[in-house]
């Protein structure tokens, strides 16, 4: 009975001082704080987190298949459902997850988006840059901890495959005192109120060999269901709600409420200074948590969830109703198509709960992103893949001579290597290497683009959306770090830009940085015209991708940051090994 007072005395302080830390309330000897509740309950890795509690082994099965939904479309599934199966856990649980692939003529990896993989990098589910590919027929077993709390999710690495339906959430929690916005809602039921945002096509981008960036989405689905989703509140109480883009195109989403303001506690799972929005927007790929009080009359109301980019003109709804409220009129007048979308800041601008201090030397280094066209021959295109047999001439992927031309880093598309960089960084084909800021001593427009880095070295990415060749914005995932984002800029001229203008407005200070409490972020968006200015430091060793997702579907736009890992043999062994098998030059994004 002592501990049941103590503990809720930690929660009133808690809730009345949001500053308070449980740090000041906890004994020396904390093991005695809570004891563990759980062991007359279920095994389920879906549980209450709790203190003084062993993490658990969570273990998942996968299988990976084709399938036809009940309306003869065609989807690609992880236990015959899209999204796969929620993975919902505690902080410092072991996630196994078993992966069969049953996709005829395909290989398949997931990525565990926002996952940092400490201690495990060669389970972040890259082909060929951290894992051999899983071949048809196949399994491949990924484990790691789940060593931060928040908002995540899984996909396949590949592009088309998300977007036919390869994709599933992921959720860490942790005990409710440790969370650091947790005295701003009364109730956070995540299986419930989890919403994963996905396009659908009028068909399967994986049947297609071409001409895939031609079919657009034909609507918003979420948590796969063609019915709308329900959030069932009591009036005066506020809930958690975690919100997932799921969508691999370039389509931001942006999220409104009728009649209610939104309080955003978290961004790409890392907690921010909470900030009351009238709505909210989400990159792909993005994830944010925010916080919804059930403040207004009992009653019915809509969130409305709007595409951009790609997904522009789309819709689809959530519905919000109070406890008693009788939604059949809701459901007979359909959603208010009238409502409009409140103001709101883009979550590059929250600011951290943590103030930082900006190192002394910073590692910088521009980026030139940009949408550049190709004055080719047709006798200089190869249809072919790349073959150690190949004459030493240099390589134009066919999608080079596509009218709209390819977005570029530097000017090159990255090129997968011929063996699994993380693992046997030896058998990589030097030739294939060009290092960030001299890709112009490699005379190919793609070649395996590796940013070198040191443990502890802090690093300033510069990415710089100059404009020249499209008014496309552009969103970039970092594996393995969360970035700082320091300032995100675009040219109130609204023309393109280049280095050399940059840096004179950099000089000038007419770049504003955010040096104090940048937000922790790993997926940013690049706005047209415009730039955005990262920093991170390299904690732990391994191959990291810093890539544009939705910037082509047929060749990759990205760069691989290498930081010095040395991996047991033992532990190289115990992995799958690629056999034969060698990759497609612009077939593996």
């Amino acid at each position: 009975m002592k501990i049941l007072y103590f503990v809720l005395f930690i929660i009133a302080n808690l809730r009345i001082n949001p500053q308070a830390s449980l740090d000041s309330f906890l004994p020396t000897n904390n093991q005695v704080l809570l004891a563990d509740t759980t062991k007359s309950s279920d095994k389920s890795c879906s549980r209450p987190c709790k203190f003084n509690v062993k993490p658990r082994r969570c273990e998942y099965d996968f299988v990976i298949r084709p399938i036809l939904d009940e309306e003869g479309r065609p989807s690609l599934t992880i236990n015959d459902q899209s999204p796969g199966p929620a993975v919902h856990v505690c902080l410092n649980d072991i996630v196994v997850v078993k992966v069969k692939n049953e996709i005829p003529n395909q290989d398949v990896t997931l990525h565990w988006h926002g996952i940092e993989q400490k201690g495990t990098p060669y389970m972040d589910g890259v082909p060929m840059i951290t894992q051999c590919p899983i071949s048809y027929g196949s399994i491949y077993q990924y484990s790691f901890i789940a060593s931060s709390p928040g908002t995540f999710f899984y996909h396949a690495d590949s592009v088309v495959h998300q977007s036919d339906g390869i994709y599933g959430s992921l959720v860490v929690d942790q005990p409710q005192p440790l969370e650091p916005n947790g005295v701003l809602y009364d109730y956070d039921r995540s299986k419930e109120h989890t919403f994963l945002i996905a396009a659908r096509f009028p068909e399967l981008l994986t049947s297609r060999l071409e001409g895939k960036s031609e079919i657009g989405p034909e609507s918003l689905i979420i948590n796969g269901d063609n019915f709308t989703p329900k959030i069932y509140v009591m009036t005066g109480y506020s809930y958690r709600l975690r919100f997932i883009n799921a969508i691999a195109l370039e389509c931001p989403i942006v999220v409104n409420v009728q009649r209610h303001a939104v309080v955003v506690i978290a961004t790409d799972s890392n907690p921010v200074k909470p900030v009351t929005n009238g709505a909210f927007r989400l990159y792909p790929g993005e994830r944010i948590d925010v916080v919804l009080r059930a403040d207004q009359p009992s009653g019915g109301y809509w969130l409305q969830i709007s595409g951009e980019g790609a997904c522009e003109t789309l819709k689809t709804h959530i519905m919000l109703i109070y406890s008693g409220f009788n939604y059949t009129s809701m459901l007979e007048q359909g959603p208010n198509t009238e409502s409009e979308i409140g103001t709101f800041i883009d979550s590059e601008k929250y600011l951290s709960l943590k103030d930082s201090q900006a190192p002394a030397k910073v590692k910088s280094i521009y980026l030139r992103i940009d949408r550049n066209s190709f004055d080719v021959k047709d006798s200089d295109l190869d249809f072919r893949y790349r073959s150690d047999a190949m004459k030493k001439k240099p390589f134009y992927p066919a999608t080079l001579s596509l009218h709209d031309g390819v977005v570029q880093i530097n000017g090159k598309n990255f090129l997968y290597p011929n063996a699994v960089y993380l693992l046997k960084p030896r058998e990589v084909r030097p030739d294939i290497i060009c290092y960030v800021e001299e890709e112009q001593n490699h005379k190919e427009p793609q070649c395996l683009q590796v940013l070198k880095a040191q443990i502890n070295e802090p690093i300033e990415l510069i990415l710089a959306n100059e404009g020249f060749g499209s008014n496309d914005s552009y969103t970039f995932h970092m594996h393995g770090y969360n970035m700082q984002i320091i300032s995100t800029w675009r040219n109130p001229s609204k023309r393109p830009f280049t280095k050399e203008e940059f840096m004179k407005l950099d000089e000038n200070h007419s770049i504003v940085r955010n040096k104090v409490n940048p937000p922790l972020k790993n997926t940013i968006h690049v706005p047209n015209k415009g730039l955005t200015v990262v920093r991170f430091t390299p904690t732990s060793g391994g191959s990291w991708l810093l890539e544009c997702r939705s910037c082509s579907l047929s060749t990759p736009v990205a760069l691989l940051v290498s930081v010095p890992l040395s991996i047991p043999k033992s532990v190289i062994e115990s992995l799958p090994g690629c056999g034969s098998y060698r990759p497609a030059d612009v077939l593996l994004n």
